[in-house]
């Protein structure tokens, strides 16, 4: 039965097999077959109940694996932060970790567009020195 699903599978071989048993006086050889038929849908379930416990343990398997790369993780972050912390942030040896260092920072120029702005906008800004009158 290619192209079924297990459950159906499992389901044609079951009732197949149960309309056959009542018959199979009248068709005696059917028998073999009947018993091999009745072997293979016991094989099937035992084998899918297999299956069922090995995907639970996968599951399980996955899980911890899960938690130990979290715990690596963490570990790895407070260790590389220590040696950052020791070498400092920009350290080129800092590769040799497989940390990646910084990158010295740069200070941005002023645009001219936005020099110009700030210019204008302390020309316009009133006064708040009082003014003496006289």
């Amino acid at each position: 039965m290619p192209g079924l699903s297990y459950q159906k599978t499992v389901a044609y071989c079951e009732l197949l097999s149960s309309t056959l048993k009542p018959q199979l006086e009248e068709m005696p050889h059917l028998k073999g077959d009947s018993e091999s038929l009745d072997l293979v849908i016991a094989e099937l379930k035992e084998l899918d109940s297999q299956q069922q416990a090995l995907k639970a343990r996968l599951q399980e398997i996955t899980h911890l694996r899960q938690d130990a790369e979290r715990r690596g993780q963490s570990l790895r972050s407070r260790i590389a932060a220590q040696i950052q912390g020791r070498l400092g942030f920009t350290n080129e040896s800092l590769l040799a970790y497989g940390i990646n260092p910084r990158k010295p920072g740069r200070r941005r120029a002023a645009t001219p567009e936005t020099a110009t702005k700030d210019a204008a906008q302390d020309t316009a800004a009133p006064s708040t020195t009082p003014t003496p009158a006289g």
